[in-house]
């Protein structure tokens, strides 16, 4: 199948690739359908199949906060079947800035994927650790600049 990306024009993804998020991201309740799509050395693309103008930039926020933790709660896991931990990725949207320096990450609002049957959801965390906007720091990843 062919879809029209953002960053990348019209791409061929197979639909075994799709996160479906059954109750849409918010800001964006009628996008469901996403797939991921790798952006230098520790990002990636969350671009919507349904809308090419619909994409985020998302990180891996361990990449950037080694004690990043937060407990995913039972009514998600069950209703997401997530079995083992393992199955998890957990992705956070990033706001470029220029200079990258001054870019952030939302940590408040993780993006939780189940790998065993590509459901996803995102996560708003009730915690005042957490914000909207944390500033990365791109020297504990190679490449980033």
């Amino acid at each position: 199948m062919n879809i029209q990306t953002k960053y990348f024009g019209e791409q061929e993804i197979n639909e075994e690739d799709i996160y479906s998020f059954p109750n849409g991201i918010p800001g964006f309740l009628d996008e469901k359908q996403f797939i991921l799509e790798p952006f230098g050395d520790a990002f990636f693309i969350l671009q919507s199949v349904k809308s090419s103008h619909v994409a985020f930039i998302v990180t891996s926020p361990f990449f950037f906060f080694e004690d990043y933790e937060f407990k995913i709660p039972d009514n998600v896991i069950e209703k997401f079947h997530i079995k083992d931990s393992k199955d998890i990725t957990v992705l956070v949207t990033v706001h470029v800035q220029e200079p990258f320096s001054k870019s952030t990450a939302n940590l408040q609002a993780p993006l939780i994927l189940n790998e065993a049957n590509h459901k996803a959801k995102q996560l708003i965390l009730d915690s005042k650790i957490y914000q909207t906007k944390h500033l990365l720091n791109p020297q504990h990843v190679k490449g980033v600049k």
